[in-house]
């Protein structure tokens, strides 16, 4: 494996266990993140868009507005075939985002991003959902706790 493709392999995960948590939170990071330190090898690829900061404001957006909405009444849950769908994809934005950026194969880091959003999405799923019953702790409580984790994890994640 290429020396410069650990960290993003390790970023990747990271995002990827994010964006399990907040579809839209992995790539906002990674969007944010592109923005801060641009890459000439993602610059003239297809995901060159996710260093736009117009891309990057949407992004964020969408995370901030996601936070508020996941305590919201009546929210599918992450697991229902859409949300999955939604993380896998964001997952794989990330992901290959982060390879291409570092020169590597962009399938691979897409590849890896949508099996741990997917993965995080179940795990975080049964987790909040058993803390709520053992602990009886309202969801929206939970919820934030696990907003608090992602945006630790996010910033983690993207630190050089």
């Amino acid at each position: 494996m290429k020396k410069a493709i650990v960290p993003s392999m390790l970023q990747v995960i990271g995002l990827g266990i994010v964006t399990g948590m907040r579809s839209a939170m992995g790539p906002a990071f990674t969007s944010y993140a592109m923005n801060q330190r641009p890459s000439d090898k993602l610059r003239r690829s297809p995901l060159g868009f996710m260093q736009q900061p117009t891309t990057a404001r949407v992004l964020k957006t969408l995370a901030a507005g996601e936070l508020v909405v996941d305590k919201s009444p009546g929210v599918g849950n992450r697991i229902a075939a859409t949300g999955i769908a939604g993380r896998a994809l964001s997952g794989a934005l990330a992901g290959a985002t982060l390879y291409q950026a570092k020169g590597g194969k962009a399938w691979k880091g897409g590849l890896l991003g949508a099996a741990v959003a997917v993965a995080a999405a179940y795990a975080f799923f049964y987790l909040r959902r058993e803390a709520g019953r053992k602990f009886k702790i309202k969801d929206a409580a939970l919820g934030g706790v696990e907003d608090a984790m992602a945006l630790g994890i996010a910033s983690a994640s993207i630190r050089k």
